[in-house]
This record gives structure tokens, sequence and C-alpha cells, in this order.
């Protein structure tokens, strides 16, 4: 009984210090300016000085989708915005992308600024989410930056019945409800329509998380539908990008990845620095062989996403 109270005092103490680290998190990121129970999301904004940020879902400890210094909108405040970048490296002037997962609208206003005249479609399932996007985060539609009200997975297949078939030089796959991926967005089906979509020199970039065994689900998945699949692991976040080009579109290594970025970081003047995203490209990560691929009917992605990875220290980015 005596051990049974320890234990119970134990416990309690753990939560109430966690609750502590997310209250303090919170209270951090300033004031609720915009509050709303979506049909998809418990959509939440907060203003701290210049600064607004957006997050989804009903938990404290959710992570940030996007973040604006409404000072300074072309600084880049979250890592994995600055990282989705990466399929630069790639395609270095893109024409035409597509976007699952608008958020704050962090990316396409970024990409619609270094590029003008590039077609950019954004597929958002939450009809919410573009007035805050737009409200909030400084983000507009133009005759070239389109949002559609869809599931991302609907928005492709109805892509697929178009004759032509439309083909994206850029797909970027950033879908998140709350801190996870709707599973029918992961797996070797999903990803089968999205490569009917990419243009033969195009790139796809997905934005995931690598401190989990979903993690080299994700990279069999990706690796099974495209062939080729390389990874940039986040410096200061568990966010990495999968990078699948197509079949005319070459993988890289890390020192030709540092020359194109340093190339295009000149022609383009970024706001942040390419070349240390392209240091994050690690050519020698490849997913656990033990891992399975991901398919429609088995696609076990909330017990992975809860599962620490198997690799050491030493295998870990």
């Amino acid at each position: 009984m005596k051990n049974r109270t320890h234990k119970t005092i134990l416990i309690l103490m753990v939560c109430m210090t966690s609750f502590g680290f997310a209250a303090t998190a919170t209270r951090q990121l300033g004031e609720v300016i915009h509050q709303k129970n979506s049909l998809y999301n418990g959509i939440f904004v907060y203003k701290n000085g210049s600064i607004v940020s957006l997050k989804f879902g009903k938990r404290a400890t959710s992570n940030i989708q996007s973040q604006v210094d409404s000072n300074d909108p072309q600084r880049h405040m979250l890592e994995y915005s600055r990282m989705t970048f990466c399929g630069l490296l790639y395609k270095p002037e893109p024409k035409k992308m597509l976007v699952l997962g608008l958020g704050g609208g962090v990316i396409p206003r970024q990409m619609r600024h270094y590029f003008p005249t590039m077609e950019i479609d954004v597929a958002e399932i939450d009809p919410d989410i573009p007035p805050v996007a737009a409200q909030f985060m400084g983000f507009k539609e133009d005759e070239k930056l389109k949002v559609y009200v869809d599931d991302g997975r609907m928005f492709i297949k109805k892509q697929l019945r178009r004759d032509p078939v439309p083909k994206y030089d850029m797909i970027i796959l950033d879908a998140f409800n709350g801190d996870y991926i709707p599973f029918h967005l992961m797996t070797k089906e999903f990803l089968q329509e999205v490569k009917g979509v990419l243009a033969d020199d195009g790139v796809v970039i997905a934005n995931v998380f690598y401190t989990n065994r979903l993690f080299d689900a994700e990279f069999k998945t990706f690796i099974s539908v495209f062939g080729r699949s390389q990874a940039f692991f986040g410096a200061a976040s568990g966010n990495a990008m999968l990078v699948s080009p197509g079949p005319a579109c070459p993988i890289l290594t890390q020192q030709e990845a540092v020359e194109h970025a340093g190339q295009i970081q000149q022609l383009h003047a970024l706001s942040f620095d390419l070349v240390e995203i392209a240091e994050l490209l690690r050519t020698d990560i490849y997913p656990d062989r033990r891992a399975k691929v991901l398919t429609d009917d088995l696609a076990p992605v909330n017990w992975l996403r809860e599962q620490e990875t198997n690799k050491s220290p030493a295998e870990t980015p």
C-alpha cells in the first residue's frame, strides 16, 4: 500500500510538471486572439507583440502549425517551413506547385514571393482555415495562387480524371491534423496517386517527424513508390523532409546540394540560408529493414507514432 501511494504521488508530480511546462509554453505564445472549433480542428491563434502563432488541436502541448512576424513577413519563424525549400535543390525553377495543407499559408506565400509567375494550387480540407490564414497570417490568394477547400487525396483524384492530367513540378505534403498526418495521406496507394500528377523532372517533399518508428515506415513507403527518396533532418526540431524526385530528376550528394543552394541563394536573395538547409541532407540514412510499407489496409500510424525509433544515438541525425 505504501509503495502504491508513493507511485501515485510520483505520477501526479510528473503530470503537474508536464502541465506546468505546457502552460508556460502557451503563455509564451501570448494572448488568444481567435479561437474556433471547426469540423476538423480546434483552431487557436495567439499574439505576442508582432509574433502571431497558429495551433490546431485541443492539447496545450500540440505543435505550432504556423508562425509569422507581422513586422517582418519574409522571416521564417519555424525550421520546417524553411526546410520545405529543399525542393528547390532538385527543381530550382518550378512553374507549377501543389501544396496539401494550408495552415497559416507561410509556404505558398513565401513561394509566391520568390516565384511570382508560378502557378500554385493549395488543397485544404478545413473551410475555416483559409479565412484565419488571410486575417491573421498575411496570406492572400491571387490569380495564380488558389486555395481549394477539399481533402488532399480527393483533390488529386479529381486532377487525375482531367484530360490532360495536370503535372506539378513540386508537390509539398504538409497536411497535419493537430500533430499527426491523416493516415490516408501516407499510404502507398496515395503516393501512387501523387506520382500520377508529378512531372517527370519534378519533386515531392513531405514534412514528417523522424523521432519515431513511423518515420521508417513512411521512408520505406516513399521508396516503394518512387524508387528513390532522400531525407533532410531538422537541426532544431524533430521535423524531417522526405524528398522523392521524378524519374528525370537526379538525386543529390550533399556537396551537390550545397552547391545548388549557393546558386539559388544568390539568384533569389532568400531571406534565410538555403546552404544550411542543404547541409541537413543525410545520404547515409535508410529506413529500418523491419519497417513495413504503409497501405490503405495496413496503416498503423497511431501506434507507430507513439514508438520511439530503434536507431542508436549515433544513427540518429
